[in-house]
């Protein structure tokens, strides 16, 4: 099934069509991503910065749309594959584009900020989720792995990426904690002890598979709770979005193709 991360409106359309299955679905892992290293801002057909729409929005449309699916699959997770680069991002709600003038834009910090969006939005989703419900959330960090996520970057910075294979891992070796997130049953029980506890974050899982503390930032309630708004401003749903699809109630979406109409 086709689905374009850089266009929100395709989102809808593949969450829709997904839905209309009345399948179950038992786990969503949000792979894709972005990283335009040394790139200028570049912004989606949606107004976003690029690697925050890619990296963060869709993907956080995606899972938020799929709950009915979700539910039918129950006991099911939603696995976002994250970074250590979050470490260093800070999430400014009001500037989640990069546009203010607050702070020069770079590769970096666009990547780096849309990461620690969604550790933030992942650890929300989390804490909202009713434990009856069976749906986990997860972040996993596949270490720094060799894959083609560099193709279309300048062939200068790709040819010195291809250099580097003694200190990451390949796709295969990449793949362990997202794999592990998806199928070892201790898993969803880790994550209920955390919601039991009221731990800030969601689940975080290292390359190694073993469980691991998310970025000082990701622990701010505060900014979590703003990030979690402006996100589902952004991607164009309602404040009790959540409640609403987990209730079983339809939720409109602003991205929702428009239906053609004609005259007779």
């Amino acid at each position: 099934m086709e689905l374009d991360l850089l266009s929100l409106e395709s989102v809808v359309k593949f969450a829709e069509a997904f839905n209309a299955r009345q399948a179950p679905l038992h786990a969503i892992i949000n792979n894709a991503g972005i990283f335009s290293i040394g790139e200028p801002q570049k912004f989606s057909k949606d107004g976003y910065e690029e690697h925050m729409q890619v990296n963060h929005l869709a993907p956080a449309l995606l899972s938020m749309l799929l709950v009915p699916s979700l539910l039918r699959g129950s006991p099911s997770c939603i696995i976002n594959v994250n970074s250590v680069m979050h470490f260093v991002g800070f999430v400014d709600s009001e500037d989640m584009n990069l546009t203010s003038g607050k702070t020069k834009y770079c590769s970096m910090l666009g990547y780096s900020n849309s990461k620690l969006a969604q550790v933030k939005f992942s650890s929300m989703l989390h804490k909202r989720i009713p434990p009856e419900s069976g749906i986990s959330v997860v972040c996993s960090s596949p270490g720094i792995v060799h894959t083609n996520v560099a193709r279309d970057l300048p062939k200068i910075i790709v040819a010195a990426y291809h250099l580097i294979p003694y200190f990451i891992f390949n796709a295969q070796e990449g793949s362990r904690s997202t794999l592990f997130a998806a199928s070892d049953p201790q898993v969803p029980e880790y994550c209920q002890v955390l919601k039991g506890d009221e731990w800030p974050t969601c689940a975080y899982l290292n390359y190694d598979c073993r469980p691991t503390n998310a970025s000082e930032e990701a622990h701010n309630l505060e900014t979590t709770q703003q990030v979690w708004d402006k996100t589902l401003e952004l991607i164009g749903l309602p404040g009790d979005a959540l409640e609403k699809l987990i209730a079983g109630e339809e939720v409109a979406c602003r991205y929702q193709p428009k239906k053609s109409s004609i005259d007779d």
